[in-house]
């Protein structure tokens, strides 16, 4: 199957979960090589916008939860390395470090401290005031039903995405909130925090736009793994 014929019939799918098997058995399908190219020819198509969209936010969560199995995984980036593309070899690199410190717990009203059923509760309901702290919350349980609380806004996870510092569980819970990981924002807030695992930052910055590409390549703070696959996806074009 051709990346556009994919790109098309997943497009047409109605849920992200459905997308993610679809493109797993089309993977499953493939000898190593053959998968290798597929992926290759969708990371060099997400810039074009939809249908490669879609399909490349499919390939970052099904490498994200490591469905593919290690094995499959290693020998794709093998085969990668085999056919000689840099940039999708980058992408099947495993999360280097991230930085020191670690998120706060939220801070709620009350004179002792509440518990995660409390919490997860409280992140279903209404109030605002508490909503917002509870989006500070460390725990990914709390964030990814808050993800999915009609009240919280794309500007609220946009803050969430680019808290420093914050969790891998946090940064994950965002990509698989398939209501923003679709906005444009959310992404680069993503992978402009050095917080966010480096794998998965280097999966999206396919998805932004060239200047916001070179802002990532340029940015000292971003691991070198991320700032090399700007590079990739900016075709190895200097920056400046």
């Amino acid at each position: 199957m051709d990346a556009l014929t994919l790109a098309r019939r997943l497009a047409a799918l109605p849920a992200a979960a459905m997308r993610q098997a679809t493109l797993r058995a089309t993977l499953e399908s493939l000898d190593d090589p053959a998968a290798a190219r597929l992926c290759a020819e969708l990371v060099r198509r997400g810039p074009d916008g939809a249908p490669y969209d879609v399909t490349l936010l499919a390939l970052t969560a099904i490498l994200d939860d490591g469905v593919l199995g290690y094995e499959r995984h290693a020998a794709l980036y093998a085969a990668a390395r085999a056919l000689g593309d840099a940039q999708l070899a980058q992408l099947l690199l495993s999360a280097q470090p991230p930085p020191p410190g670690a998120p706060k717990p939220a801070e709620l009203p009350g004179a002792r401290e509440l518990t995660l059923g409390e919490r997860k509760s409280l992140a279903r309901g209404r109030r605002r005031e508490v909503l917002d702290r509870l989006l500070r919350d460390p725990d990914d349980a709390v964030l990814r039903i808050l993800l999915g609380n009609p009240r919280i806004t794309e500007e609220d996870v946009v803050r969430l995405a680019a808290r420093r510092p914050t969790s891998a569980a946090a940064q994950r819970a965002i990509l698989h909130s398939e209501r923003f990981i679709a906005r444009y924002g959310v992404k680069r807030a993503l992978v402009l925090n050095p917080y966010t695992p480096t794998d998965l930052a280097a999966r999206l910055v396919v998805l932004l736009a060239r200047p916001d590409q070179r802002a990532v390549a340029e940015d000292p703070s971003l691991h070198e793994s991320v700032r090399a696959a700007a590079r990739a996806a900016l075709g190895g074009a200097p920056i400046g």
